[in-house]
């Protein structure tokens, strides 16, 4: 059953007009979020596409960070609603079916959200602060579009999402709900993505953008020390660099790599490192490979689950503060997912009133990591407009005379033929 977001909204977008709020949506589904599953393993949803994207990212790039998660949980957002082989393409691109990994969205959404609730009610006088986390995610489809009762159910239970209702055809109206758009990622991230909608992502086409947000802060469970270095560039110089140091624990290694993680206060999160024994590129391609086999036990998942150890490893790393946009687009063709952006995409678990498209996907990340922890931050925004109208049906009537062909297909001959004057006259 379809449902008239004009009919069922519970105010204009957002309902409030200051900088950074976007209010209640318009439209929820009147169902309970789902309770999140067991926590142990839930990760490992994650692992196939992660190595899938990270082996696709452009490796000119110098210095690149990324969140496939983001890009996962919001094209599964997509995801839930569509249909035939689009929703093979992307079951197979993100490594997993749309149940699967919108319950393990919904898992690992909870789980973030506690991190460090046990360190905040303990309140240690001197203890560092306590890590928070978050992973959230928000909808903005075009005012009156009817949308699939089923999907506005998945959205809810799932992901904990509405509706924000954007009138697109109108050039004020699409521009301000972009500037919504962007106020609600920099509050989920705490300012530190900010207009992760350009101005040409929006146009009069568009009809749904869909956004998830993820944002983490950590201490280390000590701080580090810092020391004047120096870093070997790819090209073989070097230029100097603060450099930390510290001890952690936790040993992997294998032919392509080792790896130790650095943990933070309350143990919730940790920064894993990984310097390759030939160089990046080898070791991305290895893991991207490993992703189409067994996916979290090969690979970057037998990384992670080495690192658990107990191995005392000294550790020294240059601090570093970058950050990274780009459009997704054309990595997630190559891997396969391209109905999803071309006029014969099926999204009709969305909606049946018009045929929609993913117009643009685009991502952007941050990190900082310094002698007293690391914050991160990552967004990614799916387009989605109207497909072309399809063409006008032929017609062809047979009310006059008119000639017929019998062939065969493979050959083309023409077998039996004729025409009809007269379809009255029977033999």
């Amino acid at each position: 059953m379809a449902l008239g977001l004009g009919l069922s909204s519970c105010g204009m977008l957002g309902g409030s007009d200051r900088p950074g709020e976007v209010g209640e949506p318009d439209v929820r589904a009147e169902v309970e979020r789902a309770e999140p599953g067991p926590s142990e393993g839930t990760g490992r949803a994650a692992v196939p596409f992660t190595a899938r994207m990270l082996g696709g990212i452009d490796r000119s790039e110098v210095n690149t960070v990324c969140s496939p998660l983001s890009a996962q949980i919001v094209l599964t957002m997509a995801g839930m609603g569509a249909g035939g082989d689009t929703l093979a393409q992307m079951e197979q691109v993100l490594g997993g079916s749309m149940d699967e990994l919108a319950e393990a969205a919904n898992t690992l959404s909870s789980v973030l959200a506690v991190v460090g609730d046990e360190e905040r009610e303990a309140d240690e006088e001197d203890a560092p602060e306590p890590a928070v986390a978050s992973l959230v995610n928000g909808v903005w489809a075009q005012e009156g579009m009817e949308m699939e009762q089923a999907y506005l159910e998945d959205l809810a239970t799932h992901v904990g999402s509405g509706i924000y209702e954007v009138d697109y055809t109108d050039d004020r109206a699409r521009e301000r709900g972009r500037e919504r758009m962007n106020d609600w990622v920099a509050g989920a991230t705490r300012d530190l993505i900010q207009d992760l909608i350009p101005e040409d992502f929006l146009s009069v086409d568009t009809r749904m953008v869909l956004v998830n947000a993820l944002h983490l802060k950590a201490a280390w469970l000590e701080p580090l020390g810092t020391h004047a270095g120096t870093f070997s560039l790819g090209d073989g110089s070097e230029i100097e660099t603060e450099m930390l140091f510290g001890e952690t624990s936790g040993w992997y290694e294998d032919e392509l790599c080792r790896a130790t993680a650095i943990s933070t206060y309350g143990r919730h999160l940790a920064l894993a490192l990984v310097q390759p024994v030939d160089d990046v590129g080898t070791v991305l391609d290895s893991w991207a490979e490993a992703a189409g086999g067994a996916g979290a036990d090969t690979g970057l998942g037998a990384v992670l689950e080495g690192l658990q150890g107990p191995d005392v490893v000294d550790l020294s790393l240059p601090a570093f503060d970058i950050e990274w946009q780009t459009s997704l687009a054309a990595l997630l063709q190559g891997l396969g997912m391209e109905l999803a952006f071309t006029d014969g995409a099926d999204f009709s678990g969305i909606t049946t009133q018009e045929q929609l498209l993913i117009s643009d996907v685009v991502h952007k990340a941050v990190i900082t990591v310094d002698a007293e922890g690391m914050e991160a931050a990552a967004a990614t925004a799916v387009g989605m407009e109207e497909a072309a109208a399809p063409e006008d049906p032929k017609e062809l009537v047979l009310d006059s005379p008119f000639l017929f062909i019998a062939y065969e297909t493979s050959t083309l001959a023409p077998l039996v033929l004729g025409w009809i004057g007269d379809p009255s006259q029977t033999r």
